[in-house]
């Protein structure tokens, strides 16, 4: 497993994040180093979910707490080399991390996506971005539009005075 995300290291980070040169802003007055920072908190609930529910397993196994339909659930889905269904989906069967049919394929994406945003966090904006390695590619979309848009705006005039 990755190791965790120290939440004030993630924001002392940001803070110094430059943005486009032609921006002329840093930390959170970029869109995309908003959008990072949302991102790195999403991966450290999946990393938390998938810790919690390994050590879960351990436990059980060992005796230490009750073997739980859930956790037993996650043995046999890690023994037949799938995803146990928590590390996807929460309670509510809404979707919180990607949906892969396999332990090895799913495993190895949360290790690419953790590198692509550990590797922006602590180094520099990359120049090409992986879209599907994001949670929310079109909040990405988006804070990109968001920068473009504000590196190309030109104040207006009304009435003598600048907008």
């Amino acid at each position: 497993m990755p190791i965790d995300y120290n939440e004030g290291e993630v924001k002392e980070l940001i803070r110094k994040l430059p943005g486009p040169r032609a921006l002329g802003a840093s930390g959170t007055a970029v869109p995309l180093n908003i959008f990072l920072d949302q991102e790195i908190a999403r991966m450290q609930k999946v990393f938390t979910i998938v810790r919690a529910t390994l050590y879960d397993v351990r436990d059980a196994i060992d005796g230490q707490i009750i073997m739980t339909s859930e956790i037993l659930d996650s043995i046999n889905a890690i023994f037949d080399a799938r995803v146990p269904y928590r590390w996807v989906y929460d309670p509510t069967g809404a979707e919180i991390s990607w949906v892969i049919p396999t332990l090895a394929k799913w495993f190895n994406d949360l290790i690419e996506r953790n590198k692509q945003l550990n590797d922006w966090l602590k180094n520099t904006r990359p120049p090409t971005f992986w879209l599907g390695g994001f949670f929310n590619p079109q909040g990405f979309l988006t804070a990109m539009k968001q920068e473009v848009t504000r590196m190309h705006k030109t104040p207006k005039n009304i009435g003598g005075g600048q907008i």
